[in-house]
């Protein structure tokens, strides 16, 4: 195939580039056209044309006189140039379904998957259809001790609805304090073999892609669960969830020892329209002595889908 073939414009080997995975994570399309033009035949006229832009406008892009800003627009470069979605923070593009869901394109950090985050994030796939992968369950437990520092389970149970065996996939954790690098787990509970490679990392950020032998047949289960451990809370209480593909089933539960008051909590769901409501009729708490435990139950969640838990809890006296 050509490098500069329409269906497959911007080369695998560039996409797997430190520069182009920056360049994504940023959403700096100023960046991501340098790059392109590195392959032989691209010119201004073809990305702009690729990307349903005029060549001057793509120019502005290049020499750094505009910056993206419409979600639209990054959808379009996405389409255009064949980025995968989850490199721009996207939901999986739907010319993704035949190439990628399998996971086997090159390593891709700066994602926004399935993690959770105690700040901003984003990323998902907005709807379920045959040819994804989904979660039958994803289970997520954070236990935070009486300074602050925090232990935390991620579990899922994934269904490969795809035609090709499962054999990776792109996660992302971060934490607003850490004690420095997240050590990130795998437990004795995964029913498949599962090797965490790092893409990148900084202090209290983590992305990492889940390797896992044997891969996971179409139509079968897979069980995951890992555990990170060096994210701290310190402030205001709260845990940010991004719902990456569809869910049927989600669990979130916090447990913060030394709490000996507890001053209320809210829950948020985001949609991918951008609307809220909120969910705190399925949130439950209890205050046993000096340890509060939170729950969140949520079903039939869908890609690009948010959930925020915030809860205001202290020591008596404090």
């Amino acid at each position: 195939m050509s490098m500069t073939d329409d269906r497959r414009p911007v080369s695998t080997d560039l996409l797997a580039t430190p520069e182009m995975i920056d360049a994504c994570a940023e959403r700096d399309l100023g960046a991501i056209f340098r790059l392109a033009r590195n392959d032989p035949g691209f010119t201004l006229s073809k990305l702009a044309r690729l990307c349903e832009m005029t060549p001057s406008r793509v120019g502005d892009y290049v020499k750094g006189r505009a910056r993206v800003r419409q979600q639209h627009v990054v959808e379009r470069v996405s389409h255009g140039l064949r980025i995968p979605g989850e490199m721009l923070g996207l939901a999986p593009q739907p010319w993704e379904g035949d190439e990628d869901i399998a996971g086997d394109r090159p390593a891709r950090a700066r994602t926004r998957s399935d993690a959770g985050f105690p700040g901003p994030a984003e990323g998902g796939r907005p709807e379920h259809h045959f040819g994804d992968a989904v979660q039958l369950s994803l289970d997520v437990h954070l236990d935070i001790d009486p300074k602050g520092n925090a232990r935390l389970t991620y579990r899922q149970v994934v269904l490969n609805l795809t035609n090709r065996p499962l054999t990776r996939m792109v996660r992302e954790i971060w934490f607003e304090h850490s004690r420095g690098r997240l050590t990130i787990t795998p437990t004795d509970a995964c029913d498949h073999q599962v090797a965490i490679q790092r893409l990148y990392e900084t202090s209290g950020l983590a992305k990492f892609v889940c390797q896992i032998s044997p891969p996971v047949p179409p139509g079968k289960t897979a069980i995951i669960e890992y555990v990170c451990e060096g994210g701290m809370f310190v402030g205001p209480m709260y845990w940010l969830q991004a719902i990456a593909r569809h869910t049927r089933r989600f669990s979130l539960t916090v447990t913060q020892h030394g709490a000996t008051e507890f001053h209320g909590c809210t829950a948020v769901e985001q949609h991918p329209d951008g609307s809220e409501n909120s969910v705190a009729q399925h949130t439950r708490w209890q205050l046993d002595e000096d340890r509060l435990r939170l729950t969140l139950h949520r079903e039939d969640l869908h890609g690009n889908q948010f959930l925020t838990l915030r809860w205001d809890a202290g020591r008596g006296g404090a």
